[in-house]
């Protein structure tokens, strides 16, 4: 029993990227629209981008609707000029390799 324990913990999966997750405390230091692309980058160097569906730059990445892009730039814009934090659910799942982009599922507003 001892040894399986102990061969349990020497062998192990190499940690895999992150599929999904939430960025808590997003000070968001640019919002920008261009052609279907939202973009919101945190001062954490996080750049989060929604993708409107549609735009053939999306590839595997998850896209929003119009009406969800028009929320969700507000969101992030309220944000912006007001000094409030960001919760930024992402995945990034569509950027291998990338540790800083992420295409976003939802945002929150917070306040101080």
């Amino acid at each position: 029993m001892t040894l399986l324990i102990v061969a349990m913990l020497a062998i192990h999966p190499a940690p895999a990227q992150a599929a999904a997750g939430h960025e808590n405390d997003c000070s968001v230091v640019n919002v920008n629209y261009s052609i279907g692309v939202m973009t919101v980058i945190c001062a954490s160097g996080s750049i989060n981008m929604a993708i409107l569906t549609g735009n053939a730059a999306a590839g595997t990445c998850p896209t929003v609707d119009i009406d969800t892009m028009k929320i969700m730039t507000a969101l992030a814009l309220a944000a912006r000029v007001s000094g409030l934090f960001l919760t930024v659910w992402y995945t990034d799942t569509c950027a291998t390799g990338s540790s800083t982009f992420r295409a976003i599922t939802s945002i929150e507003v917070k306040g101080n």
